[in-house]
């Protein structure tokens, strides 16, 4: 294909603020920024809020690429869905109609999360 970059965008998250949310508002919270794929992703593994707080810093970054690109609406962070590939790389949803496909990638160690993200059409 004749696909080009349209949007690159970044973030970095802290743990502890993701944790912080979750106590303060539960699945108020969740339900607002996580699809119920994602929450059970998350739910599964040993330290789940390092894959939310992975997740949230992606949704930033995917929102971000989708902005640079010229679209002007709000993005609802649960309309972004980060699901896993069977070789455990993430993959990314818009529910919301958005041209393009979107890439990212998502690391983190215990107290940091970061994602970077490519919009291309």
């Amino acid at each position: 294909g004749d696909e080009a970059i349209r949007g690159i965008g970044s973030d970095i998250v802290e743990v502890s603020r993701i944790s912080r949310l979750r106590e303060k508002y539960g699945s108020r919270f969740l339900k607002r920024v996580f699809t119920k794929g994602e929450t059970a992703y998350c739910e599964s593994k040993e330290h789940p809020e390092i894959h939310f707080a992975g997740r949230f810093a992606a949704k930033e970054a995917i929102a971000k690429a989708v902005y640079q690109s010229g679209y002007d609406k709000i993005i609802p962070f649960s309309d972004i869905e980060i699901l896993n590939d069977t070789e455990g790389r993430p993959m990314v949803s818009l529910l919301t109609h958005i041209q393009g496909t979107c890439l990212v990638t998502i690391s983190h160690e215990h107290s940091m999360a970061i994602a970077f993200a490519v919009l291309e059409y």
